[in-house]
């Protein structure tokens, strides 16, 4: 039988109205959180990868206006203790804000929107919308951090089907030749756009099409593994269809015409395979229950709910403003490099023509010579609270447009002072030329070394809120190279163990001199 406008209205006045406060709660909390609800408005617009966060809002909508039947009759009494998730919430927030991880910040907001709609639903109603409400998840930007592993799993699995296709092939980092031509693996190759459309549309497929949880997570496990298999042989025939034309094909834009229709074949496939599985929906009228005496009958409980979720969420906006003006960095003081660290004596005349990527306009290079062999040393620190952050994915080794490219990266043990500490190692490659450097990066964060990101990131927040003396540095070293880069090394780490001390004195001294 056909719907009717009865059936709309056969949902109770509490329910009706805990539906309008949680939007007016979502709404309001967003308003509150404006610079991270603007910022990922922002990405939707400028990133192609994640322009699908337009639809979220919308699908979210159009779910719960499909589960409006299982709503009749349901319990309308808030649950103000949820309200109580929001303070790790809110703090993670505050901890992302003083640092500026834009990703978690968007996700405790996302979080926080979540929770006050469920404190004023109440565990009734929020038992029946909860998929609807944890796919707004999927309106954040993230996925950045899966792009380098599966750029380098499309190089490596590329290159395999090649040499097993009988054709010689020579690689290099993500740069591989071909007796016709010369190719690299970049970040658009990297199928983390596949990766994350397919996820979204797998999650919402399977929600719709199944009703058993071990069917719905082999679908999503499936939307996870088919794009990044799929992206692999995109790849691949991209690469034999350039070979085999001489490089006359799918070289140039049509290269990502092929890789989009490849993907929506994929794609189409992959649900109309789990179209055969599907179960049967049991229909809207057999998950309605009989209609019992509304709860909730007055608004002052659900007022009670909303006040207190708004109150406790637009604390830590408050708290972050308090606290502007505690971020980490070095202050206004520049790093005055020594003359002589050990053995090795600065040198005016040395240069190459690399340098590393930065995003922040503290900036001290010195070079450093001992008979022969000549080192580069960089560290780069935010010049205040309104620069750049020197922790993150955004600290490239490479420009964008630079004549030089990575071709091999790793994780080496190094001896600073009395710790053995992991830093990064790449070697770079000049693409004219035969000019190759290894480099070493790595953090000093509150006078803490390490190279990973997240240890960097906590103690960046940890001087944030006090515990440390909020200096915050990026440390690369550089040394021309042979093909065996040994050597190299050897001078590198002699020039770590005859000068640490004094550069650690030289990089305290800003945070000395700066007024307290």
């Amino acid at each position: 039988m056909p719907e009717t406008r009865a059936d709309v209205a056969g949902l109770s006045a509490p329910v009706r109205r805990n539906l309008w406060a949680a939007t007016l709660g979502c709404v309001v909390l967003l308003l509150v959180y404006y610079q991270t609800t603007a910022s990922v408005v922002a990405i939707w617009l400028r990133s192609e990868t994640y322009a699908h966060g337009f639809l979220i809002v919308p699908i979210v909508l159009w779910l719960v206006w499909d589960r409006r039947l299982d709503l009749r009759g349901r319990s309308a009494r808030p649950a103000p203790l949820v309200a109580l998730l929001l303070l790790p919430l809110g703090f993670t927030w505050l901890v992302a804000h003083l640092v500026d991880v834009l990703v978690v910040q968007q996700l405790a907001m996302v979080g926080m929107a979540i929770v006050t709609a469920w404190a004023v639903l109440g565990h009734d109603l929020g038992r029946v919308l909860a998929f609807p409400l944890l796919f707004l998840f999927f309106a954040v930007p993230m996925g950045e951090a899966l792009i380098p592993p599966l750029m380098e799993f499309t190089a490596t699995s590329t290159v395999w089907l090649i040499q097993h296709t009988g054709i010689p092939v020579y690689r290099e980092g993500l740069y591989f030749t071909l007796p016709t031509g010369n190719w690299s693996v970049v970040e658009a190759c990297s199928g983390s756009r596949y990766l994350i459309a397919s996820l979204t549309l797998g999650v919402l497929y399977a929600y719709l099409t199944y009703r058993s949880l071990w069917r719905r997570l082999l679908f999503v496990l499936a939307s996870i593994i088919v794009p990044i298999i799929a992206n692999s042989l995109r790849a691949y025939i991209i690469v034999m269809l350039g070979h085999l034309s001489d490089m006359t094909i799918a070289t140039g834009v049509d290269h990502l015409i092929y890789g989009w229709v490849f993907f929506g074949l994929v794609i189409f496939l992959l649900f109309w395979v789990g179209a055969f599985f599907r179960e049967r929906d049991p229909g809207p009228g057999a998950a309605v229950p009989a209609p019992g005496p509304a709860r909730s009958a007055t608004a002052a409980p659900l007022t009670r709910a909303l006040l207190l979720c708004l109150s406790l969420a637009a604390l830590w906006p408050l708290l972050a403003l308090a606290l502007s003006g505690g971020g980490a960095g070095t202050g206004d003081s520049a790093v005055v490099l020594p003359p002589r660290l050990g053995d090795f004596a600065r040198d005016e005349q040395a240069a190459w023509a690399w340098r590393p990527g930065s995003v922040v306009r503290g900036d001290s290079t010195a070079f450093y010579r001992r008979g022969e062999r000549v080192l580069g040393l960089y560290v780069q620190y935010p010049e205040g609270p309104l620069d750049g952050d020197v922790v993150g994915s955004v600290d490239d080794l490479v420009e964008r447009r630079s004549a030089w490219r990575i071709v091999a990266q790793d994780t080496v043990p190094v001896q600073l002072g009395a710790r053995r500490v992991p830093v990064r190692q790449a070697v770079l490659v000049r693409a004219t030329g035969s000019a190759r450097l290894l480099v070493w990066s790595w953090y000093r964060v509150a006078g803490s070394y390490t190279a990973n990101e997240y240890l960097g990131k906590l103690l960046q927040a940890a001087a944030a809120l006090g515990w440390g003396d909020g200096t915050l540095y990026r440390i690369v070293l550089a040394a021309p190279s042979t093909d065996v880069p040994e050597a190299a090394a050897q001078l590198l780490q002699a020039f770590l163990h005859e000068g640490c001390a004094a550069l650690d004195a030289a990089l305290d001294a800003p945070a000395q001199s700066a007024p307290r």
